[in-house]
């Protein structure tokens, strides 16, 4: 299988930097819960303020990354989501992880995982995936991501070296541990589905995005960050957090 390099200088950083915003916005909406298992965050490196109005309203989970392109044209459906088996979905995750971190530490031996991401269109299947990114940090070269797509249409994984300028955050990253993610996304998005997400499919046909980001901000728990985002002219959202430990669902905001 050929595994392409590449170090992504061009990337629009505009659109990338308005999608990270929008993460700041969503983690300090979502704000730090005290149910988890895991321990209570106690850092106080993640204080931002919103001066000149920096704290924006755009939705999560428009990560222009390398790599993206829009499936074939396949419709979902606003009943079924396409989800797979949760238990499966967490196994495979697993494999994921472990063949992208093997990938990036033949290029950078420290890295950890800081980050994933995953964006589905028009439904929650595989077939819908667009993106599955794992993001990872390195401390002996603390300027720049490393990113592994990885797919699933038999397609073969692409690692690229990203400047951390293009990705610039205003909050810290912590590494994501094996310890504080026990669920997949499909577990994240059947909680979330329940509350609201089938409502919204249904609202929007053939006519959504759905991002799942993993992520430990400096200052939180370990979450997925789930966003729905109607792409069909009305700017619809929908947004919730899920523990990866526990599970716990916290809807954001419409």
């Amino acid at each position: 299988m050929r595994e392409d390099i590449t170090i992504s200088h061009g990337l629009r950083k505009s659109s990338i930097w308005l999608a990270f915003v929008s993460l700041l916005v969503f983690i300090v909406l979502a704000a730090p819960r005290c149910s988890s298992s895991e321990p209570e965050p106690t850092s106080s490196d993640n204080v931002v303020s919103n001066d000149n109005n920096f704290l924006s309203d755009n939705p999560i989970g428009n990560i222009d990354l390398p790599g993206s392109s829009l499936p074939e044209s396949t419709p979902g459906n606003q009943y079924d989501s396409g989800l797979n088996n949760s238990a499966a979905m967490y196994a495979l995750l697993q494999d994921e992880k472990n063949t992208a971190i093997a990938s990036i530490r033949a290029l950078q031996e420290d890295v950890i995982l800081a980050l994933v991401s995953l964006k589905f269109v028009n439904g929650l299947s595989d077939s819908n995936l667009v993106t599955n990114y794992y993001i990872y940090l390195s401390a002996s070269n603390p300027d720049y991501y490393y990113l592994v797509n990885m797919p699933r249409n038999s397609a073969s994984l692409k690692r690229f070296l990203m400047p951390k300028e293009d990705l610039a955050l205003p909050f810290n990253l912590l590494e994501v541990q094996d310890q504080y993610w026990k669920l997949s996304y499909a577990d994240a998005l059947q909680e979330v589905e329940k509350r609201g997400g089938l409502t919204f499919r249904a609202n929007h046909p053939d006519a959504f995005e759905v991002s799942a980001i993993l992520a430990k901000p400096a200052n939180q728990f370990t979450n997925w960050f789930i966003t729905y985002r109607a792409t069909d002219g009305t700017g619809e959202v929908f947004k919730a957090t899920v523990d990866a430990v526990n599970g716990e669902t916290t809807i954001v905001g419409n």
